[in-house]
């Protein structure tokens, strides 16, 4: 028996209702228990790690180092994610699995070997050295 549109609908629908009312209600409660009183000056200004005034400006370059971890970590969790649905199927598919993995993870740690002889590893700066 095919499911009607409201048995597909109706639940979808109390999500997106659920999804909008309950954040909302969570707002006019955090103002209802504790609304926003006026201030001094100073409690509006940026706060960070204890100084008086922020450093530097929005327009600050960053390091390259930053992009970079940012960049290895993405490998990182694409490799955790393609190990988890493996080892998952690996008690059905059986061992021919495992050379799948072992060519996923030698392709892998090529990559890495690469990064590791081009220095993106090493964290100090070659004017420190």
């Amino acid at each position: 028996m095919q499911p009607t549109t409201f048995e597909i609908v109706f639940p979808l629908t109390v999500l997106a209702m659920l999804g909008i009312a309950v954040p909302a209600g969570i707002m006019i409660a955090n103002q209802a228990i504790n609304p926003q009183k006026k201030g001094t000056r100073s409690k509006g200004e940026p706060y960070e790690c204890g100084l008086g005034q922020t450093a530097g400006n929005a327009g600050e370059r960053y390091s390259i180092k930053f992009y970079l971890v940012a960049m290895l970590f993405l490998v990182f969790d694409l490799e955790v994610a393609f190990l988890y649905p493996w080892a998952l199927s690996f008690l059905k598919g059986g061992w021919d699995l495992l050379w799948i993995l072992l060519t996923f993870l030698v392709i892998l740690e090529a990559g890495y070997m690469y990064l590791w002889n081009k220095g993106a590893f090493d964290w100090n700066d070659a004017t420190e050295k």
